[in-house]
């Protein structure tokens, strides 16, 4: 049977249906994780150490799944991987025992780092073919199916129980995702059965520490974690915000997340990217900062002041820090002579496995001391970005405009 070929406006439109559907769907939970913690029946450390357990399945991912990309292609892992993560996700929706919640998770963790290393090498090798900087627009289009359901979850929250609003999801999200990755099957990655040199075998041997990249990148990321974690739990528990308001400082961030990410061409237009990540990132989390001072001074007795400023650190903070992260992800694929696959799954690994440490330390920072102070921990990281930014100047190599 003859495959449509597709031409590069149709295979850039999909791969925005794409991302976008991977940020939708994979966020959706994450507006519900009061529920979820009352439905386990978790305190706060732990309940960050069980969803934590979640980069255990990442880790083992990206180890091995960008080795399996460059041998396999891109198309069956694509499909393998949206089967068994949204298939897990229904599971985890509909059960309340944290004994069945870990494994799951796990295996979700597993599925969502594969999905995404494939996902990110087809998005490079369009990028490669087409010479238009798209990486970081992509991620911009990740961040919009994030926010949109964050409002879509604020607005059910008390009304729909979160098992029916998460069915319905995963069901639409994992049918349109087959669709789609199928319609890229002609143009996706091919298998590169006569190289040897990525075996599975070979991995441990072959990984690479980039230590600007890895530090820059856990740095900028490690907001966008703890936002998505935490920060509706803070509202409720800490602040004792009520209703579908408690997502609004996550949905300020997200949205202040795409607005960057979608003009990153006239960002670097303007400031050279390694310049705009430190001022980026210092604006960011200083005003991330001062939201969580302005929660730990105000909260008792002013909680909706402490609110509404801590909304808005969180806004500025999304917008500093928005277009940083997928940066050093151009920037680590000029740096390394492996593939894109092999590049995004190593530098994963190491970002992972930062990432498990710093929740656990997040977790059980908020329970022998304070939600509040645990949030200080991502505020003071994003401020060290500055440290690391001088590794953005190799995104020349993928038609960024930077300084030398």
């Amino acid at each position: 049977m003859t495959i449509k070929e597709i031409t590069p406006e149709v295979e850039y439109k999909t791969l925005t249906k794409l991302f976008f559907l991977f940020g939708f769907g994979i966020m959706s939970w994450i507006p519900r994780f009061p529920d979820f913690k009352d439905r386990l029946g978790l305190t706060n450390g732990e309940f960050g150490s069980v969803i934590s357990l979640g980069s255990l399945g990442a880790l083992i991912s990206l180890l091995t799944v960008g080795h399996i990309v460059h041998k396999l292609g891109s198309y069956k892992v694509l499909i393998a991987s949206t089967c068994v993560l949204y298939l897990g996700f229904i599971l985890i929706a509909n059960i309340s025992s944290s004994l069945i919640f870990i494994p799951v998770n796990i295996l979700v963790g597993f599925s969502i780092s594969a999905f995404h290393i494939s996902l990110n090498s087809q998005a490079f090798d369009s990028q490669t073919r087409t010479t238009k900087p798209i990486i970081v627009k992509l991620h911009g289009i990740w961040a919009l199916g994030a926010v949109i359901t964050g409002i879509v979850s604020g607005l059910l929250i008390g009304r729909v129980s979160a098992a029916i609003q998460l069915d319905i999801v995963y069901i639409l999200v994992f049918l349109l995702t087959l669709k789609y990755v199928n319609s890229l099957r002609s143009i996706s990655l091919q298998p590169k059965l006569e190289d040897d040199h990525y075996s599975v075998k070979q991995i441990l041997t072959s990984l690479r520490f980039d230590r600007l990249i890895a530090g820059g990148m856990i740095c900028a990321i490690f907001l966008e974690i703890s936002m998505g974690d935490w920060s509706n739990i803070f509202g409720r528990e800490y602040l004792k915000i009520e209703g579908g308001l408690i997502t609004l400082p996550y949905i300020l961030f997200m949205g202040a997340l795409i607005v960057g990410r979608l003009n990153i061409s006239k960002i670097i237009a303007s400031v050279p990217i390694n310049r705009a990540a430190s001022l980026g990132a210092i604006t960011g989390g200083s005003f991330f900062l001062l939201g969580v001072i302005a929660s730990i001074a105000f909260g008792d007795t002013h909680k909706y002041l402490a609110f509404g400023i801590f909304s808005f650190g969180c806004f500025v903070a999304g917008l500093g820090t928005s277009f940083i992260t997928p940066s050093f992800f151009n920037a680590a694929a000029a740096r390394s002579p492996l593939p894109n696959s092999v590049v995004i799954g190593q530098i994963g690994l190491i970002n992972n496995f930062l990432i498990f440490c710093g929740k656990w330390v997040i977790a059980w920072t908020a329970q022998f001391t304070s939600l509040a102070v645990a949030l200080l921990i991502p505020a003071l990281m994003a401020l060290s970005v500055a440290f690391f930014s001088k590794a953005l100047l190799s995104g020349n190599a993928k038609g960024e405009s930077v300084e030398e």
